[in-house]
């Protein structure tokens, strides 16, 4: 058959789980419930799940595209998601997070209107309705430490931790920034084709690598707080500093700091034109 023949898809939402069928309840509910009129496409890349993740989307959600793995390789299995998407936008949405009415709609819309704009990140709420602060600045080299304890019992609320928090920003408008969470992005599905999809971090710090990598390409990455989603940040790794979870994660934050060393200065100068920008 033809193309013609196949439906078009306005969004592929990809999804990445490691024996998380608990937290994926929620996430598939949200979007069959929060979809609307949009074409949307959702797969879900299992990385090597054993709670009987597969089998009980495979029963509820028949729906769902699902793309197993034999290992779990962390978020990097996106791109296996990205690999089989249809849709003219893709999005990143973790397991641990939800859609709310009207919040897709929002984002779509708004990438439609804005031709200049290469990714969008929605507002971030916790399960208790507390913000969270999505939107960053580039890494300062002693984040992880400073942000994990012990230290962080006195370094958590420093300068440098609110300045990369962006804490002194309005949260309420809309603004491009460096980088924003990876919990939820809705991006141009043919940037995943032309710069190839982010494939090389297990846990963390690939939601910089991304968004930088769009805006190297000439893109915008644009905070959208008139659309939100619900995430239920655990920041296991901070809780756990000797974990496997968070050795992984300082080790793609290291790596992020190696591989952008050359544009480091171009990343800050950025930092620094959004600054003095007037929001979008």
């Amino acid at each position: 058959m033809g193309d013609e023949a196949t439906p078009a898809v306005d969004v592929s939402v990809v999804i990445v789980a490691h024996s998380a069928r608990h937290e994926l309840e929620r996430c598939l509910e949200s979007i069959d419930r929060h979809a609307g009129d949009l074409a949307v496409e959702t797969i879900l890349v299992d990385n090597a799940s054993t709670d009987g993740t597969v089998p009980w989307v495979r029963g509820e959600h028949p729906e769902v595209r699902i793309v197993e793995l034999a290992e779990n390789i962390g978020v990097a299995a996106r791109r296996f998601g990205l690999e089989v998407a249809r849709g003219r936008y893709a999005m990143f949405l973790d397991s641990d997070a939800a859609l709310t009415e009207g919040a897709l709609q929002t984002m779509v819309a708004a990438l439609d209107e804005h031709d200049s704009w290469g990714l969008v990140g929605p507002r971030l709420v916790g399960d208790d309705g507390e913000l969270q602060r999505s939107c960053r600045r580039f890494p300062p080299l002693l984040l992880p430490v400073m942000r994990r304890p012990p230290l962080n019992r006195w370094l958590e609320d420093s300068g440098p931790v609110r300045r990369h928090l962006m804490e002194d920003v309005d949260p309420n408008q809309v603004r491009p920034v460096l980088y924003l969470l990876g919990a939820c992005q809705l991006f141009r599905r043919q940037l995943a084709e032309q710069l190839g999809p982010p494939e090389w971090v297990f846990l963390g710090m690939d939601d910089a690598d991304w968004c930088l990598r769009i805006q190297d390409a000439g893109y915008d990455v644009v905070y959208l707080p008139t659309a939100t989603v619900i995430h239920s940040y655990q920041r296991r790794t901070a809780k756990q500093p000797l974990s496997r979870a968070a050795l992984s994660h300082l080790r793609s934050f290291l790596a992020l700091q190696w591989r952008h060393r050359f544009l480091r200065r171009d990343a800050l100068r950025r930092q620094a034109e959004l600054d003095r920008v007037a929001p979008a």
